[in-house]
């Protein structure tokens, strides 16, 4: 049996155990790296199941990481086939309403072709990776540094790109949300002058978060 992408459904050219996984891999279809996983949708009789063989694996991902951000349990089957609790049925239909009109309305507004190349270039870009890394390397050196003031500034630049950007391409908004409320933390705590421990503390857990995607 072949592992599936726990956000895009698509099969992985690895194996792991356990239904759901965190790992830095990617996925090769939709590029996400799963950092933190929801609870899977157990199997049971009263679902209702999706078919989504016609849309593109970024969508795909863009749709569960929806029903991540509603607490919406959701289980990949093969071919595709997206499983939803059936008491979730209808916020679902409203996701993927919203997601189909989404679509229709870019491709209205640029036209064809264009339009789709659009959609899937929607992400924060350079600018939105080169924050993150800078995010990672002034966390780790506030390690050992906690009140240098020239890493605060760095720190502090990072987390106003971070949080002026849309996320990197491959992570999900949830993820992308949690990255920018880390650094705000530790910025915080650098402004209020917390115990050295608090700042030390606070910059691990950016560093070690970010640690899959950089």
């Amino acid at each position: 049996m072949r592992s599936l992408c726990p956000r895009c459904g698509g099969e992985l050219p690895f194996d792991f155990l356990g239904r759901w996984f965190e790992t830095s891999a990617r996925c090769p279809e939709c590029g996400v790296a799963p950092a933190a996983v929801p609870t899977v949708l157990p199997i049971s009789e009263d679902e209702v199941t999706y078919t989504l063989t016609d849309m593109p694996p970024t969508d795909r991902s863009a749709v569960t990481g929806a029903l991540v951000e509603d607490d919406i349990r959701y289980r990949w089957g093969p071919d595709l086939v997206l499983a939803v609790a059936v008491g979730a049925e209808r916020e679902v239909d409203r996701v993927l309403e919203d997601f189909a009109d989404s679509g229709a309305s870019a491709a209205d507004a640029d036209g064809g072709e264009e339009a789709g190349i659009g959609a899937e270039e929607a992400d924060g870009g350079e600018e939105a990776t080169e924050a993150m890394g800078d995010l990672f390397v002034a966390a780790d050196r506030l390690l050992h540094a906690p009140y240098d003031e020239a890493i605060g500034t760095e720190l502090s630049e990072a987390a106003s790109a971070a949080g002026a950007s849309l996320p990197p391409y491959g992570v999900e908004a949830p993820v992308w949300r949690t990255v920018q409320d880390l650094a705000t933390s530790v910025l915080s705590d650098l402004e209020q002058g917390a115990d050295e421990d608090v700042v030390v503390a606070d910059a691990r857990a950016l560093r070690d978060f970010l640690r899959d995607y950089v």
